[in-house]
């Protein structure tokens, strides 16, 4: 079993080396720029993302049981809130 951590790593490594296959494969010019700056983008995006998800991952990886029905069962009732919520209101305004 692999870790987000690593999978986000393989997926970095796989972009280097596509982007080196691609580039060996296209000749100078606009084409080979494009292709580039595609790739530099893809990667730039990755990056982001391991950036922004790793809080996440960590709260995660550290979350006990307890923590993670409590959140389970706030996601379940958050609609049932917001119909109940909705039937209030619109009984309020009729």
């Amino acid at each position: 079993m692999s870790t987000p951590h690593v999978k986000i790593r393989q997926e970095e490594a796989r972009l280097y080396k596509e982007l080196r296959g691609i580039l060996e494969d296209v000749p100078e010019g606009k084409e080979r720029e494009r292709v580039m700056s595609r790739m530099i983008r893809q990667l730039k995006f990755a990056k982001w993302c391991r950036e922004c998800l790793n809080p996440i991952r960590n709260s995660w990886s550290s979350a006990k049981p307890g923590k993670l029905w409590i959140w389970i069962a706030t996601g379940a009732l958050a609609p049932v809130v917001f119909f109940c919520a909705f039937i209030w209101v619109s009984l309020w305004v009729e």
